[in-house]
């Protein structure tokens, strides 16, 4: 009897325990993608490719210690709803404080604050495997191995919100390493020796915000949504240590509709580890304009536009490499959970007289859980 009183005590203080359980989340996104092969050399061919778009599991936890102040945790992995490629990549994942006053502290692996400043204004975000979104043609996308992080809390001031992110890198004595893994290590022993901030102000009718990474290991001269076997530009993506400044804007003028800037600007940072041929790399400018509208009386529409360009130049009197994309679709939400999209688009990149271009088409599922 004894026995049966200790173990309905014990059962007792488990269910009232504190400790709060796990939540498990993450997102599945397919699209069913026309790219067809335009080649400089050889013969063109249709193709067609299912796309995985960022999809992923996690978990994460809060738990209570003070009245404000609490641990957190989360661990993300991506997989890759195609098959194409090995599941479980590493996205987020860290362990840390929070208080409701003071911010939080967070240490592991992370996105860069400058990283983060891309969502709010890339319409097209993770589509076609992430070649769409900014990340096909600008440096700054980033997530960062061994890391600190700082979020500030949201400071309320005339009307909306000011909000600070600094992200403190080491590279534990080594150089900079893409690590093949879902994320880049940067070079050096110090905690800051690369680092990554930024600062943004959130109003019901704009947002705006900057941030700057100092030598965060990037790719230059990306190719974006090209398609191509055999082509004409002839140029390579470059792995480099990036110095960028990074500025977004997002206005709100009627109900439904949002327009939407980016600008920015890198340089490459001398760094153990870079490619040979960043050397010869003087700038990257990039910049994306685009809109999108939500119909006030059939709110499960959405229609979108996005156009976007980089451009980089060479120290060695090579022409600039000009790529710049251009992506027009439409959503229906059937629920916060569940969302079918559409779209179509056009590419193209240039060096001199060396051109490439890539038509796209495409349409998708995405289901958030």
């Amino acid at each position: 009897m004894k026995i049966k009183i200790a173990f309905a005590t014990m059962l007792s203080l488990m269910v009232s325990s504190t400790f709060a359980a796990p939540r498990i989340y993450g997102e599945i996104d397919a699209s069913l993608d026309y790219l067809p092969e335009n080649n400089a050399h050889m013969a063109d061919r249709d193709v067609w490719k299912v796309s995985s778009n960022s999809s992923f599991l996690g978990i994460k936890g809060e738990e209570r210690l003070t009245k404000n102040l609490s641990a957190i945790y989360l661990a993300e992995w991506a997989f890759y709803a195609d098959g194409d490629k090995t599941d479980w990549s590493q996205r987020n994942r860290f362990v840390g404080l929070k208080d409701e006053r003071f911010g939080a502290i967070k240490i592991g692996k992370h996105n860069t604050p400058l990283k983060e400043l891309s969502s709010p204004v890339d319409s097209f975000n993770n589509y076609i495997g992430n070649k769409a979104d900014v990340t096909g043609i600008m440096t700054g996308e980033n997530r960062v191995n061994n890391v600190v992080v700082y979020d500030s809390p949201e400071i309320e001031l005339k009307g909306g919100s000011l909000e600070t992110r600094v992200l403190l890198a080491t590279g534990e004595g080594g150089q900079i390493k893409d690590d093949g893994r879902g994320g880049v290590n940067t070079a050096g022993g110090g905690l800051g020796d690369a680092w990554s901030a930024s600062l943004s102000y959130a109003h019901p009718l704009f947002l705006v915000g900057v941030g700057y990474d100092k030598a965060i290991p990037s790719d230059f001269l990306g190719h974006g949504l090209l398609n191509a076997k055999d082509t004409e530009t002839q140029v390579d993506e470059v792995f480099a240590a990036a110095n960028t400044l990074r500025l977004i804007g997002r206005l709100t003028p009627v109900e439904g509709l949002a327009l939407k800037t980016l600008y920015q600007t890198s340089k490459v940072a001398d760094q153990q580890g870079n490619d040979a041929a960043a050397v010869n790399i003087d700038d990257s400018q990039g910049w994306l304009i685009g809109a999108e509208y939500k119909f006030p009386h059939q709110s499960k529409w959405a229609v979108k536009a996005q156009y976007s360009q980089n451009s980089t130049s060479f120290k060695n009197g090579e022409a600039n490499f000009e790529a710049r994309q251009l992506l027009i679709g439409s959503d229906y939400s059937f629920s916060k959970q569940v969302k079918a999209y559409a779209y179509t688009g056009y590419s193209t990149f240039e060096q001199a007289s060396a051109k490439d271009k890539q038509p796209v088409v495409g349409s998708g599922l995405e289901f958030k859980f």
